[in-house]
Order: C-alpha cells, then structure tokens, then sequence
C-alpha cells in the first residue's frame, strides 16, 4: 500500500491547499533567511538551561551523545550501551500537547510523535519535535519540560544539534535555527513546501533536503544560501503527503546523498552541489540513505520493495533484497550487517556486501521505525505499539514492551536510556530503574 494510501486510511492529517498552488509554491521558496522576532520565543519555559561547551568540533557527530537523526551524516551511529537484557521499565513519560486539524474537511488530531520522530540527546537534555506541533526540551532525568516550542504545522522529522543551536523543519514549510537553551528562533528559512528531511553539520555546513524538490547546502550561522539544487519529485500524485526529498542527506566524504519521491537516488558535490550519479530504486525513496565503506544503502517503498547496495563511486548497483510490503525506515549497518524492518512485518539482518541473509524474523505488525542497534542489540517499534528487543546476531527476541499507540518514530539510546515517542500522544524514557 502507497504511503499516501495508508495515511489516509489511518486518518493522517494533509494540508487543505490543491495539489498545483502546493507545487507552484514549492517552485517558488525562498532563499533569504529571516532573524526571530521577539515573538518567536517559546510557549511554555523554565528558564535557560545549563549546556556543556560544545566539543564536537565542525560536526554533528558525537561518540557519547545523539546530535542528529542516526547519530553521524553517514548514518552510523545508533546510540550507547548498555541495552537490558530483561524487560526494562517506564523510568518517565509525557503527554505531549495535541494538534487538532482537518484531513480534507473533516476534524483530526495529531498526536505524539510520527515518521521519523528521533529523539536528540546531550548534556542532559533530550528534545523531540513533535506531530501535535511542539518542540519540546526535556530534563533527561526526571523528564521535566525546559522550555516548549508551539510551530503552526506538526514535526515529523529529527533535529540536529551543533554549537548549542538546534535545527529542525516543520510541515509549516521551515526550516528553524533555535538556541538549544533558550528555545529562542535565532533565524528562519521558509523552503516552499514541507518539511521532513532532517538536517546535518558537516566541515561546518548545514545540509538538509526538502519536498519542494531541493538539496541545500547553507551557513548555520545565518542561514544564507551556498548552494541549492533541484532534485525533483514534486510534480507526482493527487494528494499531499509525499513529494520531493524527505530522506535526511547523507554527507560523507565530499559527497551529499539523498533520494525522492521519483525513485531516484542522487549523489551530488558536497562543495558544489554538482550531481555526480543518479540510480534508480524504482519507487519513492523516503528511507535515508546510510553511507558504508565503499557502498550507500536505499530503500524503497511499495512498488518496489526492495533494499539496495549501490557503489558510491558510480552509483551501480551491486545488490538488492525483496522486502514484501515496502521499506519507511532508514537501515542500520554496525560492522558488516545490515538491519532492517518492512511495512509488511518481516526484519531482516543482511551481509551488507552480497546482501545475503543471516537471519529473518516477524515483528507483531508492520513497521515504518528504522532500528536502533546498541551493545548487540537490536531495537525497534511496530504499528500494534510493540516495542522490540532482538539480539543482532541471531534475531531472538529477548523483550517487548507495549507501549501503544503506532511505533513509527526511531529509538535512542543513550547511557543505558532508551528514548521513543509514539502516535498516541505519550513520549517515553525507558530503562533499569
């Protein structure tokens, strides 16, 4: 089943605007950031909270913290042990604030946290965007709100951290710089169309993609442009929800990867934003690309479901694997094992240089999470509101927790702490009391 299919069967909230005036304004965007206004500040606070100096260099990447969806640009790092070996317990949660909406006239509400939904976690604070449209700072102890931030549409994607300030999109269309101790918008940049893709810092640049069919490369700073590059996939399909590029960029070695909703997987100059390769997965691409040794990794949805091995020299392809029913999540690759979960229930772990298998198993129900793979095990969420444990060699299961609602977003760990939101309107950390 399309995405677009599925989220209307599940009541999943669209934009009222026709299809042609949301392209047109895709076309349109805009390059010229914008300073926050004394306005933009946040609804509910605490007070500034106290953040180490950063010391992660010109990077989102860091060993002992989560600065970014899947932890580093190429999409690698998953998080820090140890994982319980038995069912661990609700340390603390939180009902996040709701977002009642309108799918094509009739009344909905956004709950909780959606596709991609990753939690982002440093010097004792985690923040999570949000469906019912905040942005929320956490105590990671005792999961006390430090400050919360209301957009005007919801927050399907991840966040990154760099230098105490924290970038995220919005389905209102832009992309925000906030200081991560305040909450305070520091400047804005308004892309022209949703916004899922999820950023990264790289050599001190910001990358991210969009649904307006771009890839950007900007300051962090200021938010100027360095270059812009269209990569397409917005003139497709009758409805909103998927459109352009929602993957998060992989951004490794001068190169930048992301995929589209045209089935197309780019390569581009980092410094440039020159394209390199295209390859074809065959159907929309909104899995991110994770980038290992000399291959990148793409999944595709339904219509072609299948999971790719590409060489990242020239863009051929080297294997693929069937996964019935289509892949959402973004692979794990730890070591030479490639994890990853379908839409149609099954997970698999892969050689990820002949992409044989090494074992296969079932989730309760299907899955759009992309899994979390810790001290050798393996974590992941399904759409029954299962949460799995798997140890990563063999694949058996060693707990599960219920924890409602739909499991799309992707868990953390950190410390022994395991972060994960659900649609049900409840985040929750877990681990050994």
């Amino acid at each position: 089943m399309e995405r677009r299919s599925f989220i209307q069967l599940i009541g999943a909230a669209a934009l009222s605007a026709p299809l042609m005036s949301r392209v047109a304004r895709a076309r349109r965007g805009s390059d010229e950031p914008r300073r926050g206004t004394k306005k933009e500040v946040p609804v509910e606070s605490n007070g500034a909270v106290t953040l180490p100096a950063w010391s992660y260099g010109p990077t989102s990447t860091g060993g002992d913290a989560m600065l970014m969806f899947r932890g580093n640009p190429a999409h690698t790092f998953y998080g820090t042990g140890p994982i319980p070996e038995r069912k661990p317990k609700i340390l603390w949660k939180h009902r996040m604030e709701d977002f009642p909406s309108l799918y094509y006239g009739e009344p909905f509400v956004w709950r909780g946290t959606g596709w991609t939904g990753q939690a982002l976690v440093w010097g004792g604070y985690v923040w999570i965007g949000s469906q019912g449209r905040n942005l929320y700072c956490f105590e990671a102890d005792s999961g006390k709100v430090a400050w919360r931030y209301e957009c005007s549409r919801q927050i399907k994607g991840t966040g990154c951290l760099y230098d105490g300030k924290l970038y995220i999109g919005c389905v209102d269309d832009w992309l925000r710089c906030f200081d991560a101790a305040t909450g305070r918008v520091i400047w804005k940049l308004n892309t022209g169309y949703d916004l899922d893709s999820s950023p990264c810092v790289v050599d001190g640049k910001l990358f991210i993609a969009g649904e307006n069919g771009h890839a950007r490369c900007l300051d962090p700073l200021t938010g100027e442009k360095i270059w812009k590059s269209f990569v397409g996939g917005i003139d497709r399909g009758k409805k909103t929800g998927s459109y352009g590029s929602e993957t998060s960029p992989a951004v490794v070695d001068g190169a930048y990867y992301t995929a589209t909703y045209d089935g197309e997987l780019f390569c581009l100059d980092a410094a440039t934003g020159k394209k390199r390769w295209v390859a074809k997965t065959g159907d929309d691409t909104d899995a991110s690309p994770v980038v290992a040794g000399e291959h990148v990794y793409a999944a595709a949805q339904d219509k072609s479901p299948h999971v790719y091995a590409f060489a990242r020299e020239d863009g051929a392809e080297v294997w693929r694997y069937r996964m019935p029913g289509g892949l959402w999540g973004t692979p794990a690759v730890v070591g030479d094992t490639l994890f990853i979960g379908a839409a149609g229930g099954r997970i698999a772990a892969l050689d990820r240089l002949s992409g044989k298998e090494r074992w296969t198993g079932r989730l309760t129900s299907g899955t759009w999470a992309s899994p979390c793979v810790v001290d050798g095990k393996l974590l992941i969420g399904d759409m029954a509101g299962q949460f799995h444990c798997l140890d990563a060699q063999s694949g058996k299961e060693l707990w599960t927790m219920k924890l409602g609602g739909r499991l799309h977003s992707t868990p953390v760990a950190i410390a022994g702490r395991i972060y994960l939101g659900s649609t049900d309107g409840w985040f929750h950390a877990i681990g050994e009391a």
